[in-house]
């Protein structure tokens, strides 16, 4: 139950910062993806059931905030978190360069995934334009951002399990 809340309370934080913060310090135009990374995180912690739910909660809450199509944000950040959560199986708590990856892929994945949604489906095929602009900055901005927050959300899940365990 506690980790149930203490996840609302990040993705409310991590929306927060992403949509009424982070804007004021947008480069290139672009924003960090705080949301994804916290899918990704949880997804590579706690494995895919784990990912998915914390990727459906975080696409409802971008698609009813920001979205015309509701659903659509939810259905990638669902994607993105089951398939990052396969990973789960190589956990190391040690290890920081799989996550990076990930987000790394995660981020070109849902960029691809919103431009072939939004973009190519009418007829707007500028997909290098869409790359070099806006794909390639956000992954980068999205990585930098994660390189400070991942070891926080680690930390936090790492304290949730040692309370877990007390409670048992």
């Amino acid at each position: 139950m506690i980790r149930i809340v203490i996840v609302l309370l990040q993705l409310l934080l991590c929306f927060l910062l992403q949509s009424a913060v982070m804007p004021a310090f947008s480069l290139a135009g672009v924003v960090p993806d705080l949301l994804l990374v916290l899918v990704i995180a949880e997804a590579y912690t706690r494995g895919r059931v784990a990912g998915m739910l914390t990727g459906f909660a975080a696409g409802l809450l971008t698609d009813a905030c920001f979205g015309d199509v509701v659903g659509l944000c939810a259905l990638f950040y669902l994607c993105i978190g089951y398939a990052a959560g396969f990973s789960k199986k190589i956990y190391d708590e040690r290890d920081y360069m799989v996550p990076m990856c990930m987000m790394v892929a995660g981020e070109f994945l849902y960029s691809f995934a919103y431009y072939v949604a939004r973009f190519l489906l009418r007829s707007r095929t500028e997909f290098g334009y869409y790359f070099i602009h806006l794909i390639l900055p956000r992954m980068v901005y999205t990585v930098l951002a994660a390189a400070l927050l991942y070891p926080l959300f680690h930390g936090l899940h790492r304290l949730i399990l040692r309370f877990e365990q007390k409670e048992d």
